[in-house]
């Protein structure tokens, strides 16, 4: 089951009143595209879109408004809302400074995270071995996300974390329409993952680093060829 759907089927969690609800559309919303669940050019019609979220058409219609408003969507000639193609150039400056921002962020983690939070982490990261051991290159993205946010999630830095989850809703969709696997199998004992893990465990905020780094540079050559020019 995937995050939206956990959220989903729990309607008696859903917040009541217009704005609520709004806001509740916007952050399932965004998720999907943090998470893979759309490609670049695919089109959010609003009703069917509603209909997925069990929302009326008015939440839904203020939630991707306020994506495009992020140029997290955009709106095509019939005022539909569409995930953005993205140029090689676009990605390469959100892929650089996506990076700066989670290195920071690992930086961060190092320092303070707990037992709990790794073992977490350590499932995010099994189930990404077990999405790529399937040859599931949608799941494979999935769950690469999932780990990452979870990183995010882990620091006590609120507002950097909130500009990462904003720059991966425009490399989401990348993800998503890449077709194949990454190049290192996550199983691999060297994958940066894995170096990331254990530089939490020990605390070292320069080990975390260096191995964020070394995960954005294998993200950019899996990645990089599969773009248009």
């Amino acid at each position: 089951m995937t995050l939206q759907d956990e959220a989903l089927s729990n309607p008696s969690d859903r917040p009541t009143g217009r704005g609520a609800l709004a806001a509740f559309a916007y952050q399932q919303i965004r998720d999907r595209l943090i998470h893979s669940y759309y490609r670049g050019g695919e089109r959010l019609v609003l009703r069917p879109l509603a209909a997925s979220l069990a929302l009326s058409p008015t939440p839904v219609r203020e939630a991707l408004l306020r994506l495009v408003s992020e140029q997290a969507l955009e709106l095509d000639e019939r005022n539909t809302a569409r995930v953005p193609q993205i140029s090689r150039a676009a990605f390469l400056e959100i892929h650089a400074l996506r990076g700066d921002i989670e290195v920071r962020l690992s930086r961060n983690v190092a320092e303070h995270i707990t037992t709990e939070q790794i073992q977490v982490l350590r499932e995010r990261h099994d189930a990404f071995i077990e999405a790529y051991q399937a040859e599931d290159s949608h799941g494979t993205a999935v769950a690469n996300a999932a780990f990452h946010s979870a990183v995010a999630d882990f620091s006590n830095l609120s507002l950097t974390a909130g500009l990462m989850h904003s720059l991966w809703t425009r490399i989401g969709p990348i993800y998503a329409a890449a077709n194949g696997l990454p190049d290192i199998s996550p199983a691999d004992k060297t994958h940066p993952h894995l170096q990331l893990i254990d530089a939490f465990a020990e605390h070292n905020p320069e080990k975390a680093a260096e191995a964020m780094r070394r995960d954005f540079a294998q993200a950019q050559s899996w990645l990089g060829p599969l773009l248009p020019s």
